[in-house]
C-alpha cells in the first residue's frame, strides 16, 4: 500500500472518530441511561372533595362480615334522590343484618401522591339518617349500634371467603373499635332523642385528633380509601352519603 493511501485513508477516519468520541461523551453525560438525574417530587398537603350529588363517580360497594348462609340478600348502593325535606342526589346504601355484624361500605381509589410516601388522613363525613338516638333493638340500638368507619390502605380492600367467613383483607376494624387501617368515626344516630318520631337529618363527622390514620402510598402514588357503616342491630340500616372531604398530609 503507498504512502498517499495511507494518508488519505487516516484522514477519512478522523471525522468517523471524532463522531465516536461525542457520542461515548453523550451517553456518559446522560448517566448510562440511568436517569435524568432529577430530584424526587417532594411530598405536600393533598386535598380531595367527594360530591356524591354528582353521582357516584370512581365509587364502588361492597359488603363483609357473614358467611354463606346468612349473606345479605337486600344490599342496595345506587345514586338515588335525597328524600324531603332534602333536594338533590346522594349515595345510598342499605342492607339487612342477618349474622349480629353486617359491614356495608363504599370504596375508591385516590392518586397524584408521592410513591412510598406516608400520609396521615384526615377527614369529613356527610350523610342523612332517619334513626334517633335512644332506641331498643334486636342485638343492639339501630342508631347508636351502627357505626360510621373511615379506612385507608395502599392494596385495595377486597372481601374474601377466610375460614368460612366473608371478611375484608385489611384491618378496619370491627364495629365500635377501630383497627390498624380504619378509624370509627362516630354512629348513624341523629338529633332527635329519646327514639322519638323518625325524621331525616344530615350529620357531620369527623376523624377523631387519635389515633392517627396513616398510609403509605404505593409505587404509583395511589391508595385506597374506604367509607361505610358497620351494624350490630340485627334488622334493616340506611343512609345516604352526601359529601366527603379528604386531607392527606405527609409525614
Amino acid at each position: 500500500m503507498s504512502p498517499t493511501f495511507d494518508t488519505r485513508f487516516v484522514q477519512r477516519l478522523r471525522p468517523l472518530g471524532a463522531i465516536v468520541l461525542l457520542v461515548a461523551l453523550g451517553v456518559s453525560g446522560c448517566g448510562g441511561g440511568s436517569g435524568d438525574g432529577a430530584s424526587p417530587p417532594t411530598p405536600v398537603v393533598v386535598e380531595r372533595s367527594f360530591d356524591f350529588g354528582q353521582g357516584a363517580g370512581t365509587w364502588v360497594a361492597g359488603s363483609a362480615d357473614y358467611s354463606p348462609s346468612t349473606a345479605p340478600n337486600d344490599v342496595i348502593a345506587e345514586a338515588r334522590a335525597l328524600p324531603s325535606p332534602f333536594t338533590g342526589t346522594g349515595y345510598f346504601q342499605s342492607g339487612t343484618n342477618r349474622s349480629d355484624d353486617l359491614f356495608l361500605f363504599i370504596k375508591t381509589p385516590v392518586t397524584g401522591l408521592v410513591p412510598g410516601t406516608n400520609y396521615r388522613v384526615t377527614a369529613r363525613v356527610d350523610f342523612l339518617t332517619d334513626v334517633p338516638t335512644g332506641c331498643i333493638g334486636v342485638g343492639g340500638s339501630p342508631g347508636e349500634s351502627v357505626w360510621v368507619v373511615l379506612a385507608a390502605s395502599a392494596s385495595e380492600p377486597v372481601t374474601t371467603l377466610t375460614a368460612g367467613e366473608f371478611r375484608l383483607n385489611i384491618d378496619r376494624g370491627n364495629q365500635s373499635m377501630g383497627g390498624a387501617n380504619g378509624l370509627v368515626l362516630g354512629t348513624v344516630a341523629n338529633s332527635v332523642p329519646n327514639c322519638g318520631t323518625r325524621r331525616w337529618e344530615s350529620k357531620t363527622l369527623n376523624t377523631p385528633a387519635t389515633p392517627a390514620l396513616t398510609v403509605k402510598a404505593d409505587e404509583r402514588g395511589a391508595i385506597w380509601v374506604l367509607l361505610g357503616f358497620d351494624s350490630g342491630f340485627e334488622a334493616s340500616s340506611r343512609l345516604y352519603y352526601q359529601r366527603l372531604n379528604l386531607t392527606l398530609q405527609p409525614t
